[in-house]
């Protein structure tokens, strides 16, 4: 049985009931007649931003912040111990959404993703899938608006944020003008329609996005069933990037500061989702996956918690990289795993498409992501890959192969590294990389140069998409 790595510290009594209690209309029974169930799994992607090990009770949240939903994920099916993201948020959502690492994609720019690009929601539609993404997008760029939205990217609607929660400042930042500064949007947008306005994303509005992203997935989920369509919802909380304002109804409610309330926030919106799934009678045979996209928010006063590990988001330490994912899947996956295999966002792809039994997964091009599927189930303890390599900008900046991890630029916190910049750590011995044992392990430089070394090989065969790549792209023909 999984056991938490720490016990977590009892603030309940800090919260009253209705605080942490789920809305009954979402317990309730589902009074029209349930929609017949389909041989495809439904797959929900919850994915919320910058959140680090230490603020969820299954990794021993520090806080002491309950987190019962998103611990009840890992309860109910696995607790991936060793998930890997890339560093940062544009990137991260690249690299998820297409089983590609982001620098294949482009996406190391706020250019976003070209059309040309696979991803989920494309490949899930094309099998039948609803798709909906509800939340922050952040992978258009300036020019999303123009051929760059959700929607072009396979998705049926979408409701959220265009960019990144900062913009939430705007209206409130020294010397706005509204006549020569456009205020910043929340935005809505279905399949055959444009973009539209919904709403100006400002600190009210920002405390508040994530609850009606939840409710709106909540809806998108029952009129799937109703329909018979298997669905995949994606739904990128906003929290608990910087500004992390909480939901009114949590502010100053856990006595752990504004991000100890924006968890149990984020745990009460989890909650809102999975009780809408249980309402439906749909819970067996649906698939969560509930991580990050990157590590802890390192802006004060609104730093989070990496736990054991070292670093931010925005560098390669393990405390940037190494996030929570647990994953459910009542139907195919055993309760109660724990797991220290290396697994990476590129993965969840290859998964989910194997989760459907669909051949799915582009051939024409690079594809990072490996199916992790029998991992997850049970049916073999290692992982399907050993080793991960981790950009900023446009280079190699670490690699992780098993326990070892090998730094080409050595850099604890954002834009500042340290000499000597080769470093090589092993992360179960050292899993705040403090020693250096490079030289005593000369065997190293040679194993993880090869891995570098595959990569760059792959890209001959395989071109990188320009950063700067507009919309209709073609790959270059390769030999």
């Amino acid at each position: 049985m999984m056991r938490p790595l720490r016990p977590l510290l009892a603030v309940a009594s800090r919260l009253t009931p209705a605080a942490l209690a789920v809305p009954l209309l979402l317990t309730a029974p589902l009074a029209a007649q349930r929609a017949p169930s389909t041989a495809r799994p439904n797959i929900v992607l919850i994915f919320p931003d910058n959140l680090g090990w230490g603020e969820v009770g299954a990794y021993g949240g520090v806080r002491g912040v309950p987190t019962p939903n998103i611990d009840s994920i890992a309860a109910q099916g696995i607790r991936l111990d060793n998930f890997n993201v890339e560093f940062s948020c544009t990137v991260s959502r690249a690299a998820l959404l297409t089983g590609r690492y982001a620098i294949r994609s482009g996406a190391t720019q706020p250019t976003g993703i070209t059309q040309w690009e696979v991803t989920i929601a494309e490949a899930l539609k094309g099998i039948g899938y609803s798709t909906a993404l509800f939340g922050k997008w952040h992978l258009g760029g300036t020019h999303w608006i123009a051929g760059r939205t959700p929607i072009d990217q396979g998705f049926d609607e979408w409701y959220g944020i265009p960019n990144t929660s900062n913009e939430a400042q705007t209206t409130t930042s020294p010397g706005f003008n509204p006549a020569t500064t456009e205020a910043p949007y929340i935005w809505e947008q279905k399949a055959g329609g444009p973009a539209t306005r919904a709403k100006v994303f400002d600190l009210d509005s920002r405390r508040t996005v994530d609850r009606e992203a939840a409710h709106k997935g909540v809806d998108f989920m029952e009129r799937s069933a109703r329909a018979g369509k298997p669905f995949f919802l994606f739904y990128p909380i906003t929290q608990i990037h910087f500004p992390t304002l909480p939901h009114p109804d949590f502010a100053g409610k856990t006595g752990a500061g504004d991000i100890g309330d924006a968890m149990a926030d984020v745990d009460f919106n989890v909650g809102i989702v999975l009780a809408g799934l249980k309402r439906l009678g749909i819970e067996r045979n649906t698939l969560v996956f509930w991580c990050t996209d990157n590590g802890a928010e390192g802006r004060r006063p609104w730093r989070g918690t990496s736990g054991p590990w070292r670093g931010f988001y925005n560098t390669v330490m393990e405390g940037g990289i190494r996030t929570p994912c647990v994953i459910r899947w009542p139907a195919r996956i055993p309760r109660g795993q724990a797991s220290n295999e290396i697994v990476h966002e590129l993965d969840i792809f290859p998964t989910i498409a194997a989760a459907a039994g669909a051949d799915i997964v582009p051939k024409d091009r690079a594809i990072d992501g490996v199916n992790q599927l029998p991992l997850l189930e049970g049916r073999q303890k290692t992982s399907s890959r050993e080793s991960a390599l981790f950009f900023t900008g446009n280079g190699v900046r670490a690699v992780k192969w098993k326990d070892w991890k090998f730094h080409y630029a050595f850099m604890p916190e954002p834009r500042v590294t340290e000499p000597p910049l080769m470093r090589l750590f092993n992360l179960r011995s050292d899993p705040r990389e403090e020693s250096d044992v490079k030289d005593a392990n000369p065997w190293a430089i040679g194993l993880f140069d090869k891995l570098v070394a595959d990569f760059t090989a792959s890209t001959e065969r395989y071109p990188n998409v320009p950063s700067t790549a507009k919309d209709p792209y073609a790959p270059p023909r390769r030999p």
